[in-house]
């Protein structure tokens, strides 16, 4: 089975071509932000999956150097 991913910014595009996709006999499904993070990240593991591992000393720092980063971008209501 194939996919096709395609971006669209206006509810109202948005809306017809998904009764379009329906109409023409096709599954249609909405990915979140979540969604394609995740899908990023997993092709990416995938395109590292043979290259030689990292020890676990260097993979903690670049864990921790990205979560002080991403910490500064998350609301402190959360």
């Amino acid at each position: 089975m194939e996919s096709v991913v395609v971006n669209i910014d206006s509810k109202k595009e948005l809306r017809f071509f998904l009764d379009l996709v329906k109409k023409m006999g096709y599954k249609s499904r909405l990915l979140s932000q979540d969604d394609k993070e995740d899908s990023a990240l997993l092709a990416l593991m995938n395109e590292r999956e043979n290259e030689e591992t990292l020890p676990i000393e260097t993979t903690l720092k670049i864990l921790k150097k990205i979560e002080r980063k991403v910490s500064c971008y998350i609301p402190q209501s959360l």
